[in-house]
């Protein structure tokens, strides 16, 4: 399973690196905000964020839903960027509802596969990072309710949007993956393994947390052509225990294999699946206790 999931790196490396320069960033419709966000860990106490706005009316941008864009493995937000913005745009365009983009890094340094997750050993620090510095530096005096929040991932970042969600199911109304996967698969150690730290990969199992799946619209997003070992069939796999639970979901099948355009390809229905509600601008409180593991 590892080294198929090695084999799919290679294939789509030129995909993965494809960085976002200067020049190009111009050429996006809307702007473009780096921040940079403290975290609670000791690979990287700052992390870099990437908001990017749509162009709408300037009053509307306080009341507009958040979705945060989680890239794979290896990658960055510049490439997760790059497959998006230009095609949400032109939805919106469209009539679709526009929505933030929020782009975070999820890399990692001691354990360079993070798999967006606080690492056992804490030098590693993603999910709360994610989930309670940047929601607060990016949406600041107006925190969204659930219902205005999503979260979006490509594979490892599909793994990290699903397990995320299941553990903040008070944060995340709907969770979208993009050739996902709902199995650890740990390959540079962060969890610690499961004879050292079974607690902590008990606790990066989605499937442990299946009671908190029909709290959350799903979008499970696959290429038939994707023949990765580790992702091929985990839509259909998750989408029956999804049934079994009475949760709301569906699978999108395109072309595209293990790449970027077929993220880019799903980006229309995506904006046609995501339903918001009613938003005022009355901050809220956005702490997130984190659910025990249960069967």
């Amino acid at each position: 399973m590892k080294s198929a999931r090695w084999l799919a790196v290679i294939a789509v490396t030129g995909l993965l690196f494809s960085p976002i320069r200067a020049a190009q960033a111009q050429e996006y419709p809307g702007s473009i905000t780096q921040l940079k966000v403290a975290s609670q860990e000791t690979d990287f106490p700052i992390r870099t964020v990437y908001v990017w706005t749509p162009p709408v009316p300037t009053s509307q941008i306080q009341n507009l839903p958040v979705v945060y864009m989680l890239h794979g493995w290896p990658g960055s937000p510049k490439g997760i960027m790059a497959a998006t913005i230009k095609e949400l745009a032109t939805e919106f365009k469209n009539g679709a509802k526009p929505f933030i983009a929020v782009y975070p890094d999820g890399n990692a340094l001691t354990h360079i596969d993070s798999e967006w997750a606080d690492s056992y050993d804490g030098k590693a620090m993603v999910e709360t990072w994610l989930t309670q510095n940047v929601i607060q530096a990016v949406e600041g005096k107006n925190i969204r309710p659930k219902s205005n929040r999503a979260i979006l991932g490509f594979s490892m970042g599909g793994y990290g949007a699903a397990i995320i969600g299941l553990h903040h199911p008070d944060l995340y109304s709907q969770v979208i993956t993009l050739a996902g996967y709902f199995v650890t698969d740990d390959l540079t150690n962060a969890y610690g393994g499961f004879k050292d730290q079974p607690a902590k990969v008990a606790y990066q199992t989605p499937s442990h947390f299946l009671n908190y799946a029909s709290q959350i619209r799903w979008f499970l997003g696959e290429s038939p052509q994707d023949l990765t070992v580790l992702i091929h069939g985990q839509a259909a796999a998750w989408g029956a225990k999804l049934k079994s639970k009475k949760a709301n979901y569906v699978i999108s099948k395109a072309p595209g294999g293990h790449s970027y355009q077929f993220v880019s390809g799903q980006m229309k229905p995506i904006t046609k699946w995501l339903t918001w509600g009613p938003f005022t601008g009355i901050p809220t409180d956005s702490a997130s206790p984190s659910p025990s593991a249960s069967n």
